[in-house]
């Protein structure tokens, strides 16, 4: 479901790679949020290995995924729970059997946050900001090549 290495989180319906731009029409619900240009965007519910998840992705100004948001899916949890721990225990299972533990990656860290308002807790995969990469076009990349020196032979 989250890639050790590349942070892409994998559902059978559903793809979600870091800083993409998200294509059209994935959302189902979406709404500016108090980040000029920011936007979250509701996925649904998607099935994966561990199980269905409430999928929500918080896209940047240009559109690209910096932050996945995973809370498990199933009528067992109770609204009166405190602190939503059922579904904390469950990812904080995901984390243990899906990134044997880890929290801290090149690109990005995994952890749980509890929504209190609505007390639901949520797994959380944020990435890295890095740097900000143009987006590969053919022109650029012969306009960054053009100014590029050829290696002198020795």
């Amino acid at each position: 479901m989250i890639s050790r290495i590349t942070g892409e989180v994998q559902f059978q319906s559903l793809l979600i790679i870091p800083h993409a731009v998200l294509p059209p029409n994935v959302a189902k619900k979406s709404r500016a949020l108090p980040i000029p240009g920011w936007s979250s965007h509701q996925l649904g519910v998607h099935e994966s290995k561990p199980g269905a998840f409430d999928v929500e992705v918080l896209t940047d100004a240009e559109g690209r995924v910096q932050l996945a948001l995973l809370a498990h899916a199933n009528t067992f949890y109770e609204r009166t729970t405190p602190n939503d721990a059922e579904r904390r225990a469950f990812h904080e299972g995901v984390i243990g059997s899906e990134l044997a533990g880890q929290r801290e990656f090149s690109w990005g860290e995994v952890l749980c946050r509890l929504d209190q308002r609505a007390n639901k807790d949520w797994l959380v995969v944020a990435y890295n900001q890095g740097p900000h990469v143009p987006a590969v076009f053919p022109e650029v990349l012969l306009h960054l090549h053009a100014r590029q020196p050829h290696p002198k032979a020795n």
